[in-house]
């Protein structure tokens, strides 16, 4: 259904109904670049059926005076209707009177200039909380110097013998000792279904909203829309419940001959010059025997401690080649966060 809009009279202020031409008040006439609107302090006047029109209002190219679509020439000034400006545009800036000869059209850019100043103040300072955020978490490098070494190297003592393992599988050289079947794994198997209540929610419709949809010829189309609400009630669902079914293998219990690690020889200090700890372990045997042991693999760590611009002592881990060439008093750099003295 149609509504009535209404414009105001430039002259008194007075609120008028759309369909008349002339202020009831002061018999101003309608101005051209008339703006239809809703007036929501006074009771909704709803257009009589025979008098609905859904088509905007056409603008007169020459006297720019309102014409009804239905109309062929201007009721103002004869102009015919296919040199129309265009038509009635309910969002846009009323229209404004031609400019006096000479005199250039003024055009209202503060529109422009509002939405500029936003812009150019929000994506500056998105742009700027961005690259305080990197700056600030950014690795840094930094320099401290060397004031102390210290290393630690290890060598693994490894010992043939039987031993004792298990297994889904038994690997070459093993000798079974028993077997049993037993839990592998577990699957999940559908054991019975269980009904349960549940608060569930669900959208209702709840009345209608109205809105006004300006139809640029004084009227407005009534929009209802449906409105929705959340509610909530118990339901009962039919839910699966699952049981854990074990799934058995055969896991077996054997011996193995073989070398195992079962000590290590450590060495360790504080000074520059590194030592593998004194042994006299063998580090290859051609046919063990049970009881025998050799060396296995070897491994070290070497680091330096530095003193920082703060005068904190931070420890520093390095390759071997780099530790042996440093001595005290040299100038290491190393990786940290901007916000902490530790390295990374």
């Amino acid at each position: 259904m149609n509504v009535w809009g209404y414009w105001k009279c430039p002259y008194c202020g007075e609120t008028v109904r759309a369909d008349h031409k002339d202020c009831t008040k002061c018999g101003t006439s309608i101005p051209n670049d008339v703006k239809f609107f809703m007036n929501t302090s006074k009771p909704i006047e709803y257009v009589d059926k025979e008098d609905e029109n859904d088509e905007a209002n056409w603008l007169c190219s020459y006297c720019r005076c309102q014409n009804p679509a239905k109309n062929t020439v201007c009721e103002n000034c004869g102009a015919a209707k296919h040199d129309a400006l265009g038509t009635y545009q309910p969002d846009s800036e009323p229209i404004r009177p031609e400019p006096k000869p000479g005199q250039r059209r003024q055009r209202d850019y503060s529109y422009k200039r509002k939405s500029s100043k936003l812009k150019w103040f929000i994506f500056p300072a998105i742009l700027l909380t961005a690259l305080i955020v990197m700056w600030y978490y950014q690795p840094v490098e930094r320099e401290g110097e060397v004031v102390g070494f210290g290393w630690q190297r290890e060598i693994a003592v490894e010992e043939y013998n039987t031993f004792r393992e298990s297994g889904w599988t038994v690997p070459g050289g093993g000798s079974v000792v028993s077997s049993n079947r037993e839990i592998r794994s577990y699957r999940k198997v559908l054991d019975h279904y269980e009904y349960k209540t549940k608060r569930v929610s669900k959208r209702v419709q709840d009345g209608y909203s109205v809105e006004y949809k300006d139809l640029g010829n004084g009227q407005f189309k009534e929009v209802r829309k449906p409105k929705y609400k959340t509610v909530y009630e118990n339901q009962k669902v039919r839910e699966p419940v699952y049981r854990q079914e074990p799934i058995y293998d055969t896991k077996y219990y054997y011996n193995i001959d073989k070398w195992k690690e079962t000590d290590s020889l450590v060495s360790r200090g504080d000074d520059h010059e590194p030592k593998w700890a004194e042994t006299d372990l063998p580090t290859k045997v051609e046919s063990p025997k049970y009881g025998d042991k050799r060396q296995g693999g070897r491994k070290a760590v070497y680091w330096v401690i530095i003193k920082d611009d703060k005068g904190n002592e931070q420890k520093l881990e390095r390759s071997f080649e780099e530790w042996e060439k440093l001595n005290k008093g040299d100038k290491v750099r190393y990786m940290t966060h901007r916000n902490s003295d530790d390295p990374m």
